[in-house]
């Protein structure tokens, strides 16, 4: 209800508010203002405050930023890790032995120097590795290989007596008899019941001329182990130096009994045959033998020299190109061929074999290697003197008096004054 009023003259109204309307807590004393009536509207709702960029987007902005921090640090955890190999256990000195082992029982002395050298490599200060393979280097007949390893088993293992035994042998094929027989005796001093050393002893004084000192420690070998390999074969060694072919025979078969798979047992049994009996028939047969127990270079070429030396040539050439396809750099396989080649007048191919194989064989060539190598250039077409008188000059100093090394030489003479005369 209004009633009206005034103020100085001014009219004023009063607004009365009814209690049934508005709670108490709403009337306010208006003083001397003119208020308004005012309203309860209950559908409003007040407005939000707008919130700026940095406001809306800070979700995506934090999401930008660790992707960020993400690509550059490239944690373990995220990058996906390549898919490696499952690691293969470490083989240890034992496997490769036994594997050794294995190839030795079947012949395969290839696979067991393999073998044995792994061992070294894993076990660089174990001298028993180097030891065998020392004797399996003279078993393939490397003597220089055998002896290069035995020198370092001494220095590993200086008062080691098989590692002194192994190295005494390789310098007794070598010639150097006098270190030999240092290093053998050192190793008897050692230990004086070893069957290997006594052995070694035995060759040592075989080759030395002393038979009967020989004979000795022979006998003390065989005493010690009658079935030892080495022993028998030595025996053998020294029967055939005393010229007693067939007692040298009987104790390699006893020898090849223990050892089947011994190639270089067949060829010596072939060499006695050959050259103490004049046996070609059954040196043919021990070196057949040899090349199924062993089949290598070194095997074939010694049948292939067997059958050149029994006059079958073309079977001796067909052989020899066999050994060489396996090693084409085995200088006796060459010169073997090249004189097989000479016998069946291929002078060309034979000057060819000789002048690469007589350098890879160094001294050991022998004064027919020579002058037939020399006679292979003096015959082939066109004469090659210029080529054929260095390998005359060295059959001449093997033996000044060598028929055909100087009947070589009087053709290039022939030959000379023929082309400088008008």
């Amino acid at each position: 209800m209004l009633y009206p009023l005034s103020y100085r003259g001014i009219p004023v109204v009063r607004l009365y508010i009814s209690f049934e309307i508005f709670p108490k807590q709403l009337v306010r004393p208006c003083g001397s203002a003119i208020m308004q009536a005012m309203y309860l509207d209950r559908d409003y709702r007040p407005r939000r405050r707008r919130q700026g960029f940095f406001g809306r987007f800070w979700p995506l902005l934090l999401l930008v930023v660790v992707g960020i921090v993400l690509y550059e640090t490239q944690p373990t955890w995220l990058v996906a890790r390549p898919i490696e190999p499952t690691p293969t256990p470490t083989r240890s000195a034992v496997s490769f032995q036994a594997e050794a082992e294995s190839a030795l029982m079947r012949g395969d002395y290839s696979a067991a120097l393999d073998a044995y050298e792994k061992m070294v490599q894993l076990e660089p200060n174990n001298p028993d590795p180097l030891v065998v393979k020392s004797r399996l280097y003279m078993i393939e007949g490397d003597v220089a290989a055998a002896h290069e390893v035995a020198v370092r088993a001494v220095e590993l293992a200086p008062e080691n007596p098989q590692a002194l035994t192994v190295l005494a042998r390789a310098e007794d094929w070598l010639g150097n008899y006098e270190e030999a027989v240092r290093h053998a005796l050192d190793a008897y001093d050692l230990n004086a019941d070893n069957a290997e050393t006594l052995a070694v002893l035995s060759e040592i004084y075989a080759d030395i001329g002393n038979f009967s000192q020989s004979q000795s420690y022979i006998d003390e070998a065989l005493a010690i182990a009658p079935d030892d390999v080495l022993a028998l074969r030595n025996q053998a060694y020294l029967f055939e130096k005393l010229g007693k072919y067939n007692e040298a025979i009987a104790s390699l078969d006893r020898a090849l009994a223990q050892a089947p798979q011994r190639a270089d047992l067949y060829l010596e049994k072939a060499r006695i045959y050959r050259v103490g009996l004049a046996d070609y028939d059954n040196a043919i047969l021990a070196y057949r033998a040899a090349v199924d127990a062993n089949k290598t270079a070194v095997t074939l070429d010694a049948l292939g020299e067997g059958l050149y030396n029994a006059g079958d040539h073309l079977a001796a050439i067909r052989m020899l190109n066999d050994a060489l396809e396996m090693n084409p750099d085995y200088g006796p396989a060459l010169v073997h061929l090249g004189m097989a080649l000479y016998a069946r007048r291929n002078y060309e191919d034979a000057a060819t074999a000789f002048d690469k194989g007589l350098p890879l064989i160094g001294d050991s060539a022998r004064e027919e290697h020579y002058y037939t190598a020399g006679l292979a250039h003096v015959y082939k077409e066109p004469r090659e003197c210029t080529e054929a008188r260095p390998w005359l000059d060295k059959a001449l100093e093997k033996n000044p008096e060598s028929g055909p090394a100087l009947t070589g030489q009087k053709i290039c003479a022939s030959s000379a004054t023929t082309s400088a005369s008008p």
